[in-house]
């Protein structure tokens, strides 16, 4: 990331530039609050996930709208019939995520 002002560069994490003293406001990678950040790697979150978590790991990992993905999927359990073999297949491909401790807010 570069700053917007001066142009040198940003390090990660960092709310302002430290050469001009620019305010930086990183856009919203998903749709998913602060507690859910969009990952880097592929994988089944423990929350927030109704089944095996395919969904929720698709939209936390693309940064797309959860209902979208679960929508379509329906949608190709209605239409196509393949909907239910590619959810079992991405759930036995997919590795879960690890366990973590909740975020405390302060």
């Amino acid at each position: 990331m570069y700053c917007t002002k001066c142009g040198n560069q940003l390090t990660p994490g960092s709310r302002f530039c430290s050469s001009c003293g620019t305010a930086y406001a990183p856009a919203n990678p998903g749709t998913y609050p602060q507690s859910h950040p969009q990952q880097s790697q592929l994988v089944r979150p423990r929350n927030p996930r109704v089944i095996a978590g395919v969904c929720s790991g698709l939209a936390l990992h693309y940064g797309w709208d959860i209902t979208l993905i679960r929508l379509i999927l329906v949608l190709c359990v209605l239409f196509a019939g393949t909907g239910v073999l590619a959810y079992v297949i991405a759930w036995i491909v997919i590795p879960e995520a690890p366990y973590a401790l909740p975020q405390q807010t302060l």
